[in-house]
């Protein structure tokens, strides 16, 4: 079991450029992403989303690709075009708002920084590889994120589901001969109500026999045993499964609506109300599993 849930971050560069990656994941219903590249490399949607399919299943990812440049052979450079660009506006607006003083080294190594980053990136085939080399890491990383946030999810479901087995439990106990119990009780009202029925009568008793199964819920016994079978081997897949979680938490939910509105029981109606807020608390956990 997989959270949605992760960050990570890569890098991969030459001499010439340097590449930094970042993913951000959250919980999605299906699989959406966002790509941030510099423009010069155009839109790389398609091709980028093809490769994310591959590594994720579920969830909002947003790609964040930086580019700068790198240190040559004979040492660090810097990209002085874009330097001289950005310094000569830098005095345009210092002497339109009427700002006196140097500019200060702090201000021009943020520039420097900032004209590494920003100036003009490589043809895009010409860095793809060293792209993806940073994306695989960051990928890597971020599914680590995913994975170690749902094993904490898998042990509350597993946690979760072992209540739900118990008060599938409760429920089949306290159902045991409560179907008789029923009928035995309609014939008592009968009688008290002093109704000339004759109650050896087959067709009287067939009746009677349809009022009392009515209540009967051994039927939905048996489906929550098997969906509760079902949750503990989806929470335990190496596979995405989180679609198939909120499927058998939906039909769970079903089934537990359906005891209740059978039940004529208080007690069986109370531990239906603790499975039910048990459930409610696995559909927000669900909410966040690939």
């Amino acid at each position: 079991m997989n959270s949605m849930t992760g960050y990570g971050s890569g890098t991969a560069g030459s001499d010439q450029y340097f590449v930094e990656a970042e993913l951000h994941s959250v919980n999605q219903r299906g699989l959406q992403f966002q790509v941030h590249a510099p423009r010069e490399w155009g839109s790389l949607d398609t091709e980028i989303g093809k490769w994310l399919r591959n590594e994720v299943a579920r969830g909002k990812v947003s790609i964040q690709l930086r580019v700068s440049r790198g240190s040559e052979s004979d040492g660090a450079t810097a990209n002085w075009d874009e330097m001289d660009r950005r310094i000569g506006l830098l005095r345009q607006s210092m002497k339109r708002y009427e700002i006196g003083g140097p500019i200060s080294s702090d201000v021009l190594y943020r520039i420097l920084s900032d004209s590494e980053r920003e100036g003009s990136a490589p043809e895009w085939d010409s860095i793809r590889d060293t792209t993806y080399a940073a994306l695989n890491e960051a990928c890597n990383a971020m599914k680590a994120m995913r994975a170690e946030e749902g094993e904490r999810l898998r042990k509350e479901f597993v946690l979760r589901t072992d209540l739900l087995r118990q008060h599938l439990e409760s429920i089949t106990t306290l159902d045991q001969g409560r179907t008789v119990h029923h009928r035995d009780a309609l014939l008592a009202r009968l009688r008290q109500m002093n109704l000339d029925l004759n109650l050896s009568d087959e067709r009287v008793a067939k009746e009677v026999a349809f009022l009392a199964d009515r209540g009967d819920i051994s039927e939905e016994i048996t489906r929550v045993d098997s969906h509760l079978k079902a949750l503990a081997d989806a929470a335990n897949s190496k596979e995405p499964s989180g679609r198939k979680i909120e499927f058998i938490l939906q039909e769970l939910h079903r089934e537990f609506n359906t005891v209740g509105s059978k039940a004529n029981l208080s007690e069986l109606s109370a531990v239906v109300i603790e499975a039910k807020q048990e459930l409610e608390k696995l559909r927000e956990q669900a909410a966040n599993v690939e």
